[in-house]
């Protein structure tokens, strides 16, 4: 025997003793126990008294009997019972039905026939019952009410099919029914059409909606690594309404095992946040591995607008991400934490926060602790001065300012063993190349005040002009002078227009072209700050080192926008394209720098109507297809000719998604189970929302295509080349399939592809996912129940490198 099968021995013979006890003295006892009344909990005061009614009433004193014939009806507190004739016995506190009866108990009604009920207890008996609750049905040969909410079924069948001839059903010889809580049963089976399928010795449905402590479904499985494996074995808990807890447990026969510990919680307005850590011994024939990782992120208001975000991402190494169904987690190679504090400050916020970066590949780690920063955003000047209750009709009411600081330490790891010094402050440079740091930390505070002008000329030609001035302290500079000053500035003026142009059909398609062009210039001068070459570029802390500019900006923005079908629908940006090019003035060989060009297309969807498929009945209706593209490239001026314009660093991509909708016609209609409909009250929402269901009659189906594509120069050369595709159909009523890939055509390998398939089987689903990224796959199956698709689940599934 195998160490797996010997651990599920005994971790199971305990839990079987107790299921056993259970079963033996508790679910199925041998006689109707009897009801005790506890007086300490009667605080609240029922309607104590017997209501009857019926077409005649016959009372015999001697007796002490009271006999009902037709349309009998007879109430105490929550419960009724209607038959064709009843017999109260007054003496003992007994009802008798004949023949066919409705007993209703609070909101379960069960007919069936032959109710003997003990008024007094609220405990009986009924024969042949049948009754409906929470969406399934279960019937029984003999149902007996035992107390308030415990029921207990002889030859009992149970189904959540809604049909009147069910798809499946379970069957028991002894079944006990606890209302709004779940069903247990013993010796259980499964029949599918009436065929049986599973033998269950003992079953427990929860029906219990909401949240509520218990156990969660494991998932067995196997594969060649692995051996036999038990993934989530579960215990889930609600912490009142605010947090759900769930640890769970993977055991794995040649691997070793995992832990895990996920926890959500929430308090509206408040606080939310989750956390999720992760431990995992694996063994391997070279050695045994302890990994672990801790995710976490926490959002809280604090009051007065304050609030404070943690993000929390920490692992020991990428092998416990290895088996992750997540392929954010198995592809990520860097890993962020952060902390931030916001508090509004002067009509504004002042931020504070820290960040740590881990590079699981280069092990190299980046760290910013703190940063803060405050920004006072564009304000007119003279609200320095005074406050008038609207603003000026004066030029210098359009004079405003900004004012903006930071503070930042940021620290650069690239030693491979790292200590707590190296995290709070230490340089060390590399012993093999004394020009660089193993360890380097910088700190600094930037300060920018700006000023700026905004006018209209004309009417229609807007100028902006302004003045920026940065002075930044750091804690020392490249020469080894420590707590150095520095800063720069600069002027600029930009000025733009709008020319519009417009063409109106009268007829066709076709109804209105609309053509906005915009050109724009500005100009930014600034002086020689060579001399800031001294000063470390870190975070935001900066200083232009530049020489001595006057740098112009031109630019030429053009937009098509088009109106069009009968009732003159608009697509705003059909067309759009930049073009920009920028000199330094100063520079006497070569001023200009690259010619720009950026252009997209976005025509949105279309709506392309119905298609008929030829020869048959078959048709698509609302079909649509959507497209957009941009495309981007550089041209060096001053190599390009009029037949080469010599096109670098070309970038296109494009987007195509197909889209519509097909009729499935059921073919073999089935009745509804519409027995308790007389005895209900019709809820309006549930008819509303299967009237909308059968009404729409039509599923979606989507075909999504993406190709991006960069190249240096030539477009026939690219540097990079990827074509995603998404898809989803409906090939049935009840069969679903959806597929997606990533391909690097440069390469011509599948980096990346998903299989899924759904069968709907009414009462249940067929779940099948199968995925692989690079070497790794993995295929998961399930089937379970929608009613209950927690307690009515069979899943496994399996994972390896190929």
């Amino acid at each position: 025997m195998n160490k797996f099968i010997l651990i599920l021995l005994i971790l199971s013979f305990p839990l079987s003793l107790v299921l056993l006890a259970q079963n033996e003295r508790d679910v199925f006892p041998s006689k109707l126990p009897e009801v005790v009344p506890d007086t300490l909990t009667q605080a609240k005061v029922k309607e104590d008294s017997l209501f009857y009614s019926a077409d005649s009433v016959s009372y015999y004193q001697n007796l002490e009997q009271i006999r009902l014939y037709g349309n009998t009806n007879i109430r105490y507190q929550e419960f009724t019972i209607s038959s064709d004739s009843i017999v109260i016995n007054l003496k003992t506190n007994c009802a008798y039905s004949v023949g066919n009866t409705v007993m209703q108990d609070g909101a379960q009604i069960l007919l069936g026939s032959n109710v003997a009920y003990d008024i007094e207890t609220q405990t009986g008996i009924m024969e042949n019952g049948i009754s409906s609750m929470d969406k399934s049905f279960y019937s029984g040969k003999q149902v007996r009410k035992i107390d308030v909410e415990t029921y207990d079924v002889d030859d009992c069948n149970f189904t959540t099919c809604e049909y009147e001839e069910p798809d499946f059903w379970f069957t028991a010889k002894q079944v006990r029914i606890y209302n709004k809580d779940k069903i247990v049963g013993k010796n259980v089976v499964a029949y599918v059409n009436h065929l049986p399928i599973f033998y269950f010795p003992f079953i427990t449905i929860p029906l219990e909606r909401g949240r509520h402590p218990g156990f969660l479904i494991p998932v067995p499985g196997y594969n060649v690594v692995d051996g036999k494996f038990l993934k989530d074995i579960a215990w889930y808990y609600p912490y009142k309404d605010y947090a759900d807890i769930i640890v769970s447990f993977d055991l794995y026969e040649k691997t070793g095992w995992k832990a895990d510990l996920n926890l959500s919680y929430l308090k509206r307005y408040i606080l939310n946040g989750n956390l999720n850590a992760a431990y995992q011994k694996k063994l391997t024939d070279i050695q045994t591995y302890n990994d672990w990782s801790v995710k976490a992120n926490h959002h809280q208001e604090l009051g007065n607008k304050a609030t404070f975000d943690l993000n929390v991402d920490f692992v020991s190494n990428k092998r416990i991400w290895e088996g992750s169904s997540d392929i954010n987690e198995s592809l990520a190679q860097t890993v962020t934490s952060s902390v931030s504090y916001r508090q509004p400050l002067l009509s504004s916020y002042l931020n504070i926060g820290s960040t740590y970066t881990e590079d699981l590949i280069n092990n190299r780690a980046s760290i910013s602790l703190p940063s803060a920063t405050f920004s006072l955003p564009s304000r007119p000047v003279y609200e320095i001065f005074y406050h008038p209750e609207r603003s000026p009709d004066a030029w210098w009411s359009n004079i405003s300012y900004n004012y903006n600081v930071r503070f930042d330490h940021i620290g650069i790891m690239n030693a491979p063993h790292r200590d707590f010094q190296d995290y709070i402050w230490n340089n060390e440079t590399d012993p093999e190349n004394p020009d660089s740091y193993l360890t380097q930390h910088n700190a600094g505070i930037k300060q920018q005040l700006g000023l700026s002008y905004n006018w209209k000329a004309l009417g229609w030609l807007n100028f902006q002009h302004g003045l920026s001035y940065n002075e930044a302290w750091f804690d020392r500079d490249k020469n080894g002078n420590n707590w150095v000053r520095g800063n720069d500035y600069y002027a600029y003026t930009n000025t733009n227009f709008n020319v519009y142009g417009v063409r109106n059909f009268q007829q066709g398609w076709l109804k209105s072209i609309r053509h906005l062009l915009t050109p724009s210039a500005g100009i930014s001068i600034s002086p020689d700050f060579t001399k800031n070459k001294q000063f470390y570029n870190f975070g935001g802390i900066y200083l232009s080192n530049a020489g001595k500019a006057a740098n112009l900006n031109l630019s030429l923005d053009q937009r098509w926008q088009i109106k069009y079908g009968n009732d003159n629908k608009k697509i705003n940006d059909l067309i759009g394209w930049r073009t920009g090019i920028s000199a330094n003035l100063v520079k006497k060989d070569h001023p200009f720098g690259n010619l720009s060009h950026s252009a997209y297309f976005r025509p949105g969807a279309i709506n392309l109507g119905t298609f008929q498929m030829p020869g048959t009945k078959y048709k698509l209706d609302k079909i649509s297809l959507a497209y957009s593209a941009q495309y981007s490239l550089y041209h060096n001026p001053y190599k390009m000719h009029l037949l080469d314009w010599q096109p670098s660093n070309q970038y296109f991509s494009q987007a195509l998604t197909l889209t519509g909708s097909a009729p499935y016609q059921k073919y073999f209609t089935r009745e509804k189970n519409r027995t308790f409909d007389p005895y209900q009250t019709p809820d309006s929402l549930q008819i509303f929302a299967e009237e909308i269901t059968s009404l729409s009659g039509q599923d979606n189906w989507k075909l999504s295509l993406s190709h991006d594509l960069s190249a240096t120069k030539s477009m026939s050369d690219p540097v990079s080349q990827n074509l995603r595709m998404d898809s989803s159909f409906k090939i049935t009523q009840n069969w679903s399939i959806s597929y997606g890939n990533y391909v690097n055509l440069k390469t011509g390998k599948m980096l990346s592809q998903t299989f899924h398939i759904i069968r709907d089987l009414h009462c249940w689903k067929l779940d099948f996912s199968y995925s692989r990224r690079n070497e790794y796959w993995e295929y998961r199956i399930a089937l379970f129940n929608v009613v209950f698709p927690d307690a009515l689940r069979f899943q496994t599934h399996d994972s390896g490198r190929s």
